[in-house]
């Protein structure tokens, strides 16, 4: 009678665990459901017969269970939790860009596109300080023992002596947790230190190096900014220069400041000229009804009138010529064209000169900020160890590793006989 109370005893415990649990929590957790058979058809079997299951779970689930229980309440070391909220923002421009098109409009108002760039520099933050490389800032080895190893804390949670970079960063990834929201781009860190003044200063020893990285990467950015500008003034500087001494080479060979005016000055020659020529002409038509064309003064007239055209050809010569290179139409083209390049030369002297002063001036400004959100403050009570919490995990943990164990056990002892 007792043996079929007892082998009624597991099934009397799955059927509360199941009224219990619910057919939605069921659906919902299948594999705690699946579990919690498990284990209640091992409970069976053990209850059924089988002094070495009993044995077995005494020693995989509850004695592990009662050291730890032991070993959290009595030995372990209390641990301060120390928590900061921070983000990275950027400076605000006194000339925002035009935003014409809805997306663009959108964004503005919802602050989609400022909220990014915030996650992504808090995010740059949160790898730094899950990195090495703040192991190595906030002073290695020695600074770490300080706060980690005191000599109060129990061999098993304190930092042992003597320990290379990579147990240092994985025990520091053990005592840190940090997060970021990419809604709001906060940055959320928890440290914890066996002492309330100790963990408060790693959380102050953080944000202090978190704002020298902020402030270093910037710094970095704007400097290469302005090494970049400096370049580009000097490019278009030596432009310049190499220009306006092309335009002097240009005057020094054909003797000539502008052939513009010169081309003027040849232009008001041809006319004069021209109307000297005219008036001639019109003289000896008038002449000719009065006078022989063997008269002195005729044939003075057509001396007169073949010299001028004979002036009026070459000064159209120095003009235009297709055989010459030196006429000034020919020195006008080249003329323009370095002048073009010298005035393309200026401009871009002067745009290079103005982007050097605005990074100049970013170099003065900062960029980026640290701001702490909610600054850290001196832990009054101990976070961890949570004794029941944690022995309540463990006691489930090792009592399905040892259902599972006990199902398999058993089903290779059935199949044996």
């Amino acid at each position: 009678m007792r043996a079929t109370q007892k082998a009624l005893a597991p099934e009397r415990l799955r059927r509360s665990l199941s009224n219990h649990i619910g057919d939605d929590l069921k659906r919902r957790l299948p594999v705690l459901s699946q579990g919690v058979d498990m284990v209640s058809e091992a409970l069976s079997t053990m209850a059924a017969g089988g002094g070495w299951l009993r044995k077995s779970f005494f020693i995989v689930v509850v004695a592990p269970t009662i050291v730890y229980l032991l070993y959290a309440s009595l030995w372990q070391s209390d641990r301060y939790v120390a928590e900061t909220r921070l983000t990275v923002r950027e400076a605000q421009k006194k000339e925002q860009p035009k935003l014409g098109d809805a997306a663009s409009m959108t964004a503005r108002m919802t602050g989609g596109s400022s909220g990014s760039r915030d996650s992504q520099n808090s995010f740059m933050v949160l790898n730094y300080i899950k990195s090495r490389a703040i192991l190595v800032d906030l002073g290695g080895r020695a600074y770490l023992e300080r706060k980690f190893a005191p000599p109060g804390a129990d061999y098993f949670s304190r930092l042992s002596k003597g320990a290379d970079l990579e147990e240092l960063w994985k025990y520091w990834l053990e005592h840190l947790s940090a997060s970021v929201d990419t809604i709001s781009g906060i940055l959320v860190f928890r440290v914890d230190a066996f002492q309330p003044q100790d963990a408060l200063d790693l959380a102050n020893d953080i944000v202090r190096l978190s704002e020298d990285l902020v402030n270093r990467i910037t710094l970095r950015n704007r400097s290469d900014a302005l090494a970049r500008a400096d370049n580009e003034v000097s490019l278009a500087r030596q432009k310049l220069a190499d220009a306006r001494e092309k335009l002097l080479q240009f005057r020094n060979q054909n003797f000539i400041i502008d052939p513009g005016s010169r081309a003027g000055s040849l232009s008001e020659m041809i006319a004069k000229l021209t109307l000297e020529r005219i008036e001639i002409v019109n003289m000896l038509s008038t002449f000719s009804t009065t006078l022989s064309s063997d008269s002195p003064s005729q044939r003075l007239q057509r001396t007169k009138l073949a010299a001028i055209d004979q002036q009026i050809a070459d000064l159209k010569k120095k003009l235009t010529d297709n055989q010459a290179d030196d006429v000034v139409s020919a020195q006008i083209s080249s003329y323009e064209r370095l002048k073009l390049e010298e005035q393309f030369a200026a401009s871009l002297y002067a745009i290079t000169q103005s982007a050097y002063e605005t990074a100049r001036q970013d170099l003065q400004r900062q960029q980026l900020y640290l701001v702490t959100v909610v600054a850290p403050i001196l832990p009054e009570s101990a976070t961890y160890p949570r004794v029941f919490g944690n022995t309540v995990l463990l006691f489930f943990t090792l009592l399905v590793i040892w259902a599972v164990g006990a199902l398999i056990t058993a089903s290779i002892q059935d199949q044996m006989t």
